[in-house]
Protein backbone atom coordinates (compact mmCIF):
# COMPACT_ATOMS: atom_id res chain seq x y z
CA UNK A 1 0.00 0.00 0.00
CA UNK A 2 1.08 3.98 -0.98
CA UNK A 3 1.76 6.31 1.82
CA UNK A 4 -0.81 8.98 1.88
CA UNK A 5 -0.08 12.30 3.17
CA UNK A 6 -1.79 13.83 6.00
CA UNK A 7 -5.06 14.91 6.09
CA UNK A 8 -5.83 18.57 6.60
CA UNK A 9 -6.71 19.49 10.12
CA UNK A 10 -10.65 19.92 10.51
CA UNK A 11 -12.22 22.62 11.77
CA UNK A 12 -14.00 22.65 14.77
CA UNK A 13 -17.75 23.80 13.68
CA UNK A 14 -19.27 26.65 15.87
CA UNK A 15 -22.36 24.61 15.71
CA UNK A 16 -21.06 21.49 17.50
CA UNK A 17 -21.26 23.09 20.89
CA UNK A 18 -24.90 24.23 20.06
CA UNK A 19 -25.75 20.72 18.95
CA UNK A 20 -24.39 18.96 21.85
CA UNK A 21 -26.66 21.10 24.30
CA UNK A 22 -29.37 20.02 22.17
CA UNK A 23 -28.84 16.40 22.71
CA UNK A 24 -28.47 16.68 26.59
CA UNK A 25 -31.53 18.58 27.05
CA UNK A 26 -33.45 16.34 24.30
CA UNK A 27 -32.13 13.28 26.66
CA UNK A 28 -33.16 15.09 30.06
CA UNK A 29 -36.74 16.29 28.65
CA UNK A 30 -37.69 13.28 26.58
CA UNK A 31 -37.62 11.22 29.83
CA UNK A 32 -34.23 9.37 29.42
CA UNK A 33 -32.58 10.99 31.66
CA UNK A 34 -31.59 7.56 33.30
CA UNK A 35 -29.30 6.70 30.06
CA UNK A 36 -27.40 10.18 30.29
CA UNK A 37 -26.51 9.52 33.84
CA UNK A 38 -25.33 6.23 33.66
CA UNK A 39 -23.22 7.71 31.02
CA UNK A 40 -21.28 10.00 32.94
CA UNK A 41 -21.86 7.72 36.02
CA UNK A 42 -19.64 9.34 39.11
CA UNK A 43 -17.96 11.95 36.79
CA UNK A 44 -20.20 15.01 38.15
CA UNK A 45 -18.36 14.37 41.38
CA UNK A 46 -15.23 13.74 40.45
CA UNK A 47 -11.84 16.06 40.15
CA UNK A 48 -9.87 15.47 37.05
CA UNK A 49 -6.80 16.12 39.32
CA UNK A 50 -7.48 16.61 43.27
CA UNK A 51 -3.53 18.04 43.74
CA UNK A 52 -3.49 20.69 40.76
CA UNK A 53 -3.03 24.08 40.97
CA UNK A 54 -5.53 26.66 40.52
CA UNK A 55 -5.21 28.99 37.38
CA UNK A 56 -7.84 31.27 35.37
CA UNK A 57 -10.53 30.53 33.43
CA UNK A 58 -12.43 32.82 31.10
CA UNK A 59 -16.44 33.01 30.27
CA UNK A 60 -17.23 35.44 27.76
CA UNK A 61 -20.89 37.09 26.96
CA UNK A 62 -22.41 35.11 25.10
CA UNK A 63 -20.95 32.02 25.95
CA UNK A 64 -23.79 28.59 25.47
CA UNK A 65 -23.34 26.34 28.12
CA UNK A 66 -21.99 23.54 25.27
CA UNK A 67 -18.91 26.12 24.59
CA UNK A 68 -18.21 26.55 28.41
CA UNK A 69 -18.16 22.50 28.92
CA UNK A 70 -16.03 22.30 25.97
CA UNK A 71 -13.65 25.00 27.17
CA UNK A 72 -13.38 23.30 30.35
CA UNK A 73 -12.67 20.06 28.11
CA UNK A 74 -10.01 21.29 26.26
CA UNK A 75 -8.20 23.59 28.66
CA UNK A 76 -8.18 20.32 30.99
CA UNK A 77 -9.84 21.46 33.96
CA UNK A 78 -12.56 18.42 33.34
CA UNK A 79 -12.22 14.94 32.13
CA UNK A 80 -16.26 15.21 30.43
CA UNK A 81 -17.90 18.08 29.08
CA UNK A 82 -20.72 15.84 28.74
CA UNK A 83 -20.79 15.63 32.77
CA UNK A 84 -20.85 19.59 33.46
CA UNK A 85 -23.43 19.77 30.65
CA UNK A 86 -25.14 16.85 32.49
CA UNK A 87 -25.66 18.70 36.09
CA UNK A 88 -26.09 21.88 34.25
CA UNK A 89 -29.17 20.85 32.53
CA UNK A 90 -30.15 18.83 35.58
CA UNK A 91 -30.32 21.26 37.99
CA UNK A 92 -31.90 23.96 35.71
CA UNK A 93 -28.48 25.80 36.04
CA UNK A 94 -27.42 26.26 32.36
CA UNK A 95 -28.81 29.74 32.16
CA UNK A 96 -27.54 31.09 34.82
CA UNK A 97 -23.42 31.40 34.04
CA UNK A 98 -22.05 34.44 35.17
CA UNK A 99 -19.36 35.85 32.10
CA UNK A 100 -15.78 36.62 33.47
CA UNK A 101 -12.60 35.77 34.83
CA UNK A 102 -12.26 33.11 37.41
CA UNK A 103 -9.72 31.11 39.32
CA UNK A 104 -10.07 27.29 39.06
CA UNK A 105 -8.54 24.66 39.30
CA UNK A 106 -8.51 20.88 37.68
CA UNK A 107 -9.14 19.88 41.85
CA UNK A 108 -12.56 21.41 41.60
CA UNK A 109 -15.50 18.52 40.27
CA UNK A 110 -18.09 19.63 37.25
CA UNK A 111 -20.51 19.88 40.23
CA UNK A 112 -18.46 22.10 42.32
CA UNK A 113 -17.45 24.48 38.94
CA UNK A 114 -21.41 24.84 38.02
CA UNK A 115 -21.75 26.44 41.07
CA UNK A 116 -18.99 28.58 41.44
CA UNK A 117 -20.14 29.74 37.69
CA UNK A 118 -23.14 31.13 39.15
CA UNK A 119 -21.54 33.91 40.61
CA UNK A 120 -19.65 36.47 39.04
CA UNK A 121 -15.82 36.09 40.32
CA UNK A 122 -16.12 39.91 42.50
CA UNK A 123 -19.13 37.98 44.07
CA UNK A 124 -17.19 34.93 45.75
CA UNK A 125 -14.03 33.59 46.16
CA UNK A 126 -13.72 29.72 46.43
CA UNK A 127 -11.29 28.02 48.37
CA UNK A 128 -10.07 24.45 47.83
CA UNK A 129 -8.56 22.59 50.79
CA UNK A 130 -7.06 19.54 49.64
CA UNK A 131 -6.44 16.44 51.78
CA UNK A 132 -3.17 15.59 53.35
CA UNK A 133 -2.40 19.41 53.79
CA UNK A 134 -0.33 20.25 56.84
CA UNK A 135 -2.01 23.63 58.22
CA UNK A 136 0.39 26.17 57.21
CA UNK A 137 -0.40 24.86 53.46
CA UNK A 138 -3.87 25.52 54.18
CA UNK A 139 -2.66 28.79 55.54
CA UNK A 140 -1.37 29.71 52.37
CA UNK A 141 -3.44 28.66 50.39
CA UNK A 142 -5.98 31.05 52.35
CA UNK A 143 -3.31 33.91 52.10
CA UNK A 144 -3.35 33.25 47.96
CA UNK A 145 -7.04 33.00 47.88
CA UNK A 146 -7.77 36.11 50.61
CA UNK A 147 -4.18 38.58 50.22
CA UNK A 148 -5.09 40.42 53.25
CA UNK A 149 -5.01 37.25 55.75
CA UNK A 150 -1.55 36.80 56.31
CA UNK A 151 -0.17 33.12 57.00
CA UNK A 152 0.78 34.47 60.39
CA UNK A 153 -3.01 35.89 61.18
CA UNK A 154 -4.64 32.80 59.87
CA UNK A 155 -2.19 29.95 61.80
CA UNK A 156 -2.81 31.98 65.12
CA UNK A 157 -6.74 31.66 64.56
CA UNK A 158 -7.09 27.97 63.67
CA UNK A 159 -7.07 27.19 67.25
CA UNK A 160 -9.23 25.25 69.10
CA UNK A 161 -9.71 28.60 71.62
CA UNK A 162 -13.73 29.27 72.42
CA UNK A 163 -15.39 27.10 69.65
CA UNK A 164 -17.99 24.66 71.09
CA UNK A 165 -17.95 22.03 67.81
CA UNK A 166 -18.41 18.25 70.13
CA UNK A 167 -15.66 17.04 67.74
CA UNK A 168 -13.15 19.94 69.47
CA UNK A 169 -14.59 18.96 73.53
CA UNK A 170 -11.59 18.42 76.38
CA UNK A 171 -9.08 19.80 73.82
CA UNK A 172 -6.94 22.91 75.45
CA UNK A 173 -7.93 26.29 74.04
CA UNK A 174 -4.38 26.68 72.96
CA UNK A 175 -4.47 23.30 70.57
CA UNK A 176 -3.80 24.07 67.20
CA UNK A 177 -6.59 23.25 65.02
CA UNK A 178 -4.16 21.13 62.56
CA UNK A 179 -6.20 17.77 61.36
CA UNK A 180 -9.99 19.25 61.78
CA UNK A 181 -9.86 22.05 59.14
CA UNK A 182 -11.97 19.16 56.34
CA UNK A 183 -10.60 19.64 53.09
CA UNK A 184 -13.18 20.31 50.62
CA UNK A 185 -14.30 23.39 48.45
CA UNK A 186 -15.57 26.49 50.05
CA UNK A 187 -17.33 29.61 48.67
CA UNK A 188 -16.94 32.37 51.04
CA UNK A 189 -17.74 36.41 50.22
CA UNK A 190 -14.45 38.17 49.56
CA UNK A 191 -14.40 40.01 52.65
CA UNK A 192 -14.47 36.71 54.41
CA UNK A 193 -11.94 36.86 58.14
CA UNK A 194 -9.85 34.53 58.65
CA UNK A 195 -12.07 33.63 61.95
CA UNK A 196 -15.10 32.66 59.33
CA UNK A 197 -12.85 31.10 57.24
CA UNK A 198 -11.55 28.68 59.94
CA UNK A 199 -15.11 28.73 62.02
CA UNK A 200 -16.58 26.81 58.22
CA UNK A 201 -14.00 24.63 58.10
CA UNK A 202 -14.01 23.17 61.47
CA UNK A 203 -17.83 23.06 61.03
CA UNK A 204 -17.63 20.84 58.08
CA UNK A 205 -15.47 18.38 59.72
CA UNK A 206 -18.46 18.24 62.69
CA UNK A 207 -20.71 17.78 60.22
CA UNK A 208 -19.04 15.22 57.38
CA UNK A 209 -17.39 13.00 60.39
CA UNK A 210 -18.38 14.14 63.60
CA UNK A 211 -21.01 11.66 64.41
CA UNK A 212 -18.76 8.62 63.04
CA UNK A 213 -15.72 9.89 65.27
CA UNK A 214 -17.93 10.41 68.16
CA UNK A 215 -19.29 6.98 68.40
CA UNK A 216 -15.92 5.57 67.27
CA UNK A 217 -14.23 7.30 70.31
CA UNK A 218 -16.99 5.55 72.65
CA UNK A 219 -16.68 2.02 70.74
CA UNK A 220 -13.25 1.96 70.81
CA UNK A 221 -12.39 3.58 74.03
CA UNK A 222 -10.32 6.20 72.55
CA UNK A 223 -10.19 10.07 72.13
CA UNK A 224 -11.45 11.53 69.08
CA UNK A 225 -8.28 13.34 69.16
CA UNK A 226 -6.15 9.97 68.30
CA UNK A 227 -8.38 9.10 65.84
CA UNK A 228 -7.60 11.93 64.05
CA UNK A 229 -3.77 11.71 64.51
CA UNK A 230 -4.47 8.72 62.77
CA UNK A 231 -6.24 9.49 60.18
CA UNK A 232 -3.77 12.41 59.19
CA UNK A 233 -1.39 9.44 58.79
CA UNK A 234 -3.20 7.39 56.80
CA UNK A 235 -4.28 10.22 54.57
CA UNK A 236 -0.88 11.04 53.75
CA UNK A 237 -0.29 6.94 53.30
CA UNK A 238 -3.46 5.70 51.44
CA UNK A 239 -3.43 6.92 48.13
CA UNK A 240 -6.26 4.19 47.35
CA UNK A 241 -8.92 5.22 49.17
CA UNK A 242 -9.82 1.67 49.53
CA UNK A 243 -6.81 0.76 51.26
CA UNK A 244 -7.78 3.46 54.39
CA UNK A 245 -9.42 0.57 56.33
CA UNK A 246 -6.29 -1.48 55.97
CA UNK A 247 -3.46 0.77 56.30
CA UNK A 248 -5.00 2.26 59.63
CA UNK A 249 -5.96 -1.29 60.56
CA UNK A 250 -1.86 -2.46 60.27
CA UNK A 251 -0.91 0.63 62.39
CA UNK A 252 -3.78 -0.32 65.39
CA UNK A 253 -2.16 -3.44 65.05
CA UNK A 254 1.26 -2.13 66.12
CA UNK A 255 0.04 -0.09 68.13
CA UNK A 256 -1.85 -2.60 70.53
CA UNK A 257 1.34 -4.35 70.87
CA UNK A 258 3.41 -1.58 71.86
CA UNK A 259 5.35 -1.67 68.39
CA UNK A 260 6.66 1.56 66.83
CA UNK A 261 4.90 2.67 63.75
CA UNK A 262 7.34 3.68 61.62
CA UNK A 263 5.11 6.12 59.57
CA UNK A 264 7.22 8.15 56.72
CA UNK A 265 4.75 10.67 57.01
CA UNK A 266 5.33 11.57 60.52
CA UNK A 267 9.06 11.54 59.78
CA UNK A 268 8.02 14.27 56.79
CA UNK A 269 6.26 16.19 59.10
CA UNK A 270 9.17 16.53 61.44
CA UNK A 271 11.50 17.85 58.56
CA UNK A 272 8.60 20.14 57.30
CA UNK A 273 8.50 18.29 53.52
CA UNK A 274 6.73 15.95 51.91
CA UNK A 275 9.43 14.15 50.23
CA UNK A 276 10.88 10.85 50.59
CA UNK A 277 12.51 10.59 54.02
CA UNK A 278 16.49 9.86 53.63
CA UNK A 279 18.17 7.88 56.35
CA UNK A 280 19.40 11.12 58.04
CA UNK A 281 15.46 11.99 58.14
CA UNK A 282 14.89 8.93 59.81
CA UNK A 283 16.94 9.98 63.16
CA UNK A 284 15.91 13.25 63.36
CA UNK A 285 14.99 14.14 67.15
CA UNK A 286 11.95 14.70 66.94
CA UNK A 287 8.43 13.83 68.97
CA UNK A 288 7.05 13.34 65.56
CA UNK A 289 9.76 10.49 64.45
CA UNK A 290 7.83 7.46 64.64
CA UNK A 291 10.99 5.14 64.00
CA UNK A 292 12.25 6.30 67.11
CA UNK A 293 9.02 6.66 69.61
CA UNK A 294 6.74 4.44 69.86
CA UNK A 295 2.83 5.73 69.72
CA UNK A 296 0.77 8.47 67.94
CA UNK A 297 2.54 11.53 67.83
CA UNK A 298 1.76 14.33 69.37
CA UNK A 299 -0.25 16.02 66.85
CA UNK A 300 -2.45 15.35 63.69
CA UNK A 301 -0.13 15.99 60.85
CA UNK A 302 -2.00 16.94 58.22
CA UNK A 303 -5.91 17.58 57.13
CA UNK A 304 -7.57 14.19 56.96
CA UNK A 305 -10.36 13.55 54.36
CA UNK A 306 -13.57 11.57 55.11
CA UNK A 307 -11.78 7.74 53.27
CA UNK A 308 -8.84 8.32 56.13
CA UNK A 309 -11.20 9.37 58.90
CA UNK A 310 -13.95 6.39 58.08
CA UNK A 311 -11.02 3.97 57.85
CA UNK A 312 -8.86 5.49 61.44
CA UNK A 313 -12.56 5.16 63.28
CA UNK A 314 -12.86 1.68 61.83
CA UNK A 315 -9.58 -0.04 61.13
CA UNK A 316 -9.84 -3.49 58.93
CA UNK A 317 -8.90 -6.53 61.38
CA UNK A 318 -6.42 -7.75 59.90
CA UNK A 319 -3.32 -10.15 60.45
CA UNK A 320 -0.38 -7.57 58.94
CA UNK A 321 2.33 -5.23 60.94
CA UNK A 322 3.93 -4.04 57.47
CA UNK A 323 3.05 -2.54 54.12
CA UNK A 324 5.30 -1.81 51.69
CA UNK A 325 4.24 0.48 48.01
CA UNK A 326 3.76 -1.39 45.28
CA UNK A 327 5.34 1.14 43.05
CA UNK A 328 3.34 0.21 39.76
CA UNK A 329 1.26 3.73 39.65
CA UNK A 330 -1.64 2.17 41.05
CA UNK A 331 -0.41 3.67 44.39
CA UNK A 332 -1.36 0.37 46.14
CA UNK A 333 0.81 -1.56 48.78
CA UNK A 334 1.60 -4.99 49.44
CA UNK A 335 0.82 -6.29 52.92
CA UNK A 336 2.48 -8.72 55.18
CA UNK A 337 2.69 -10.52 58.39
CA UNK A 338 6.01 -10.96 59.44
CA UNK A 339 9.18 -9.24 59.06
CA UNK A 340 10.49 -11.87 56.69
CA UNK A 341 7.59 -11.40 54.37
CA UNK A 342 8.02 -7.38 54.26
CA UNK A 343 11.71 -7.91 53.70
CA UNK A 344 10.70 -10.39 50.26
CA UNK A 345 8.09 -7.87 49.38
CA UNK A 346 10.63 -4.86 49.21
CA UNK A 347 12.66 -6.77 47.34
CA UNK A 348 9.45 -7.40 44.77
CA UNK A 349 8.73 -4.11 44.40
CA UNK A 350 12.30 -2.09 44.46
CA UNK A 351 11.93 -0.25 47.62
CA UNK A 352 14.95 0.30 49.59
Amino acid sequence: MGIRGPRPARQRSAAGPFIFVLLIVGLIVGGVRGLVADRVGTEPDTAKDPHAESRSFVITRGETAGTIAQNLQDQGFIRSALAFSFILYDTGRETSLQSGTYTISPAFTPRELARVFEKAPSEQTVLRIIEGWRLSETAAAVNKAFPTITVDEFLKTAVVGQRQNTVLAGLPADTSLEGFLFPDTYFFKPTATATQIVDALVDQFELRVGRTLRQAAVDRKTTIYDIVKLGSIVEREARDRQESATIAGVYTNRLDIGMKLDADPTVQYAVGEWREPTLQDLEVDSPYNTYKVAGLPPTPICSPGQAALEGAASPAHVPYFYFVAKNDGTGDHAFARTLEEHEANRIKYGNK
